[in-house]
C-alpha cells in the first residue's frame, strides 16, 4: 500500500495540478474505465522529468496518457498514478525554408492542432491523420498510420526520457514498426519535417481523409479507433466481417456495423464486455482462417 498522503505532499511542494481518484472513462475515447488513484498534469518537459524521476523512486506504477485513444481501462481502474500530458502542448519553428519546414512539438500536442499549424503556414505532412484523437508522444509511440502513410515519414528526432536520463534519437527506419516505435522510454518532444504544399491541396486532403472516415469508420462513436494490426495479407476488419460478426453484441459494446475493426460503446459498456467481444472474434477468425488477430488497443488495469 502506497502512502498516498507522502505522496500528495511532494506533488503540492511541486505545485503540480492533480485529482485524486479521478475516473479515466472521460478521458478515453470509448469512454470506460474505473478510477486512478492520482491523475497528474505537468505543464513542462522539466515538470514531467522531475515527477517521473520521483515516481520511480518511490517505486509508484505510473501510466502515460495522451489523447485517450487506442486504450481500454479496466472497469476497476489502475492502482496507480495517471501522468496526463494534456496540458503539455506547444508548437515551435525550428527551420523554415522554401520547400521545408522543421517544428518541434511537445508530446501532448494533438495531432490535429499539428494538422492545423501545418495548414496555417503552408506545409504538409499529417494529414492523413487529421480526425484522429491523438496526442503526438501516442501517436509516436503506435507509429499511427492510415491510408498509407504513418507517422514514421515525418518524424525526424524524439526526446525522450528513460531511466533517469533524457536522450535525443534521430529517426532511422530501423528505430519503426508496425505500429510500433523500437526505443522505449517516455516521449518528451520530437522535431517533425513538413513539406511545402499550397493550403488550397492541403485544405482538400484534410476534407478528402474526413470524408474517408466518416463514410466508412463509426467517426462520432465512442471507440477506441481500431481494434485489431492488420496481419500481413489482408485488413483486420475484413476477418471479421467475413466471419460474420458485424453488429455482433454483448451487454453495451458492440462490433461497428460500419466497420468491423471497430468496438463501439452504445453507452454504459463495461471493459469486460469489450474484451469479450475481443476474445470472440479472436477465436472465430482463427477457427475460421487459422490467422491470430493481435491487438492494437492497449489495456491498463484489465486483461486479454
Amino acid at each position: 500500500m502506497k502512502n498516498w498522503k507522502f505522496i500528495d505532499i511532494y506533488l503540492k511542494s511541486k505545485n503540480l495540478i492533480f485529482k485524486e481518484k479521478e475516473v479515466l472513462a472521460p478521458y478515453t475515447t470509448i469512454k470506460i474505465g474505473g478510477p486512478c488513484m492520482r491523475m497528474i498534469f505537468p505543464k513542462s518537459v522539466e515538470e514531467l522529468i522531475d515527477l517521473l524521476v520521483f515516481l520511480e523512486r518511490e517505486e509508484v506504477p505510473y501510466f502515460i496518457l495522451g489523447g485517450g485513444s487506442n486504450l481500454l481501462v479496466g472497469d476497476k481502474g489502475f492502482e496507480g498514478v495517471i501522468i496526463n500530458l494534456r496540458k503539455l502542448e506547444g508548437i515551435k519553428i525550428i527551420k523554415k525554408e522554401k520547400n521545408k519546414l522543421v517544428i518541434k512539438a511537445l508530446a501532448g500536442t494533438s495531432i490535429n492542432k499539428l494538422v492545423s499549424f501545418g495548414f496555417k503556414e503552408g506545409f504538409s505532412g499529417l494529414e492523413f491523420l487529421v480526425g484522429v484523437p491523438a496526442t503526438l508522444g501516442g501517436a509516436i509511440k503506435m507509429n499511427a498510420g492510415a491510408f498509407n502513410s504513418s507517422v514514421s515519414e515525418v518524424v525526424k528526432k524524439v526526446e525522450l526520457y528513460k531511466n533517469g536520463e533524457v536522450k535525443v534519437v534521430s529517426s532511422s527506419s530501423d528505430l519503426w514498426g508496425y505500429r510500433w516505435f523500437k526505443e522505449e522510454g517516455v516521449i518528451l518532444s520530437a522535431e517533425l519535417e513538413l513539406l511545402k504544399k499550397e493550403r488550397e491541396k492541403i485544405w482538400l486532403r484534410m476534407k478528402s481523409f474526413i470524408e474517408k472516415r466518416k463514410k466508412t469508420q463509426p467517426f462520432l462513436e465512442r471507440t477506441f479507433g481500431s481494434v485489431f494490426k492488420n496481419p500481413p495479407c489482408c485488413y483486420a476488419g475484413w476477418f471479421i466481417e467475413a466471419c460474420g460478426l458485424k453488429g455482433f453484441q454483448i451487454g453495451r459494446a458492440k462490433i461497428s456495423e460500419k466497420h468491423a475493426n471497430f468496438i463501439v460503446n452504445l453507452g454504459g459498456a463495461r471493459a469486460e464486455e469489450v474484451i469479450k467481444l475481443i476474445q470472440k472474434a479472436q477465436e472465430e477468425v482463427y477457427l475460421r482462417f487459422q490467422t491470430f488477430l493481435e491487438p492494437e488497443v492497449k489495456f491498463l488495469g484489465c486483461n486479454l
